[in-house]
């Protein structure tokens, strides 16, 4: 049995793509392409950002770095904090509206004003068109272990190619997902945890309290037993597998782009994303940082 989640590159498909080929492949419709600037001589080299390549030092220019904000953010800087300057001085061009607001109250003619200049303003950002089609030239793909569970989580992710070991066909090596600390139920969400719990709180098959580890621990074992059982008296291994818990561990190769990847990240590392599954986005970024050391924070995190 194991607790432990695993993230890893695929070692039979290495990454592809650097944060300079975004830049190239965005530049591409001017007929145009950009260089590493090698030793940092260039008039653009300040704030550079050095990255490893070829087994050489080299850097991102910056004019290379604002191509890559200007791709994820969908404007320019100008055009940004313009945007930030019309949001703060909506509903009346009044500065400072905004910590007037509860003085003023709901219904009073300048809240509903700047309400409704806002919603406008959030509606035009979030329709704003994002350049991404650049960042699906790099590649990545990974070998996944984790709970059946958070398989089920991230599969309905578009765009990534998931191909997974199949009880169907193997009827082995069955592992079972023991978290470190079990989890108190969210008091104000509907899903979500919060808490540690400590006491012995879930009755078990003879009635009696038991912590939740042991319990799982319990229902594994048998659900175990079970299975081996149908296996070696012919069930089919495809109905078999049906009393196997969510716990049961399986494995991945998964496969896509950098964009694809990054969007899974910005969902999923999210604090309201389940912690198992939150653990998968973080090794997966780790990755994807370290190949594209520009372009997917700025894809992940996003750019002010």
């Amino acid at each position: 049995m194991t607790n432990q989640i695993i993230v890893q590159l695929n070692p039979d498909v290495p990454p592809t793509g650097s944060d300079l080929g975004i830049v190239n492949a965005a530049r591409k419709s001017f007929g145009r392409r950009s260089e590493w600037d090698c030793c940092g001589a260039s008039t653009d080299y300040e704030g550079s950002v050095v990255q490893w390549v070829d087994k050489s030092s080299k850097y991102l220019k910056q004019k290379d770095k604002r191509l890559l904000e200007f791709l994820a953010r969908g404007m320019t800087a100008d055009d940004f904090d313009a945007f930030v300057d019309r949001a703060m001085t909506c509903g009346g061009g009044r500065q400072g509206l905004w910590d007037q607001l509860p003085e003023l109250g709901d219904d009073s003619e300048e809240h509903l004003s700047y309400k409704s200049e806002l919603k406008e303003l959030l509606w035009q950002w979030r329709n704003t068109p994002t350049h991404d089609t650049p960042f699906n030239h790099g590649f990545f793909s990974f070998e996944v272990k984790a709970p059946v569970f958070v398989a089920r989580h991230l599969v309905k992710h578009e765009y990534l190619i998931m191909s997974e070991y199949s009880r169907r066909y193997i009827t082995d090596d069955v592992e079972f997902y023991t978290p470190d600390v079990w989890r108190k139920a969210a008091a104000d969400v509907k899903q979500g945890s919060e808490g540690v719990i400590t006491t012995s709180c879930v009755l078990d098959y003879a009635g009696e309290h038991t912590h939740p580890r042991f319990a799982a621990n319990d229902v594994n074992e048998y659900a175990l037993v079970i299975y081996k059982n149908m296996i070696s008296s012919g069930v089919a291994p495809e109905q078999a597998r049906m009393v196997l818990p969510q716990s049961l561990m399986t494995s991945w190769t998964w496969s896509g782009t950098l964009g694809a990847f990054a969007n899974l990240c910005k969902l999923r590392l999210s604090k309201d994303t389940q912690y198992e599954t939150r653990l998968v986005a973080q090794g997966v970024y780790a990755e994807l940082k370290k190949q594209f050391p520009v372009a997917a924070p700025l894809l992940v995190e996003g750019v002010l």
